[in-house]
């Protein structure tokens, strides 16, 4: 497991910037839905998930995610397992295995799927806006 540690805050309107760390072993993990606490938890580590921006920890168990999009824009880093990331219109199957290190940025409004090939995925994700996800006919 590749620890992060270190993580700069940003400063929002002003306030003193401040230095946070968090070592992964103590981030505190919350299920996105709580009524599936199995499925992917996050881990915000810095900034307020309501009004972004913010950074977490996402991780998602094996499976797949159906087409949705968010309202912000996002980046992403893989950090533990195998995923796929593929837009509307592409096929899961078509899309790349991106493992450990691999880096994706998504538009906030564009539909896109995810996968996580392994037993558990863990990315880190900076959000520009808030953390929120709405399914697309496709994926509903």
């Amino acid at each position: 497991m590749v620890a992060l540690a270190g993580l700069g805050a940003c400063a929002a309107d002003g306030a003193e910037e401040r230095m946070v760390v968090v070592p992964f072993e103590q981030a505190q993990f919350v299920p996105i839905d709580p009524s599936r606490p199995d499925g992917p938890q996050i881990a915000v580590l810095w900034g307020d998930r309501a009004t972004g921006p913010f950074a977490m920890y996402l991780r998602m168990p094996e499976g797949s995610s159906p087409l949705h999009y968010h309202t912000a824009d996002y980046h992403l880093v893989v950090i533990q397992g195998e995923m796929k990331h593929w837009s509307a219109g592409e096929r899961e199957e078509d899309a790349a295995v991106l493992g450990p290190g691999s880096y994706w940025f998504q538009p906030g409004g564009q539909a896109h799927g995810d996968s996580c090939l392994s037993d558990v995925c863990v990315m880190f994700v900076t959000f520009a806006g808030p953390h929120d996800g709405m399914l697309t006919d496709e994926g509903s």
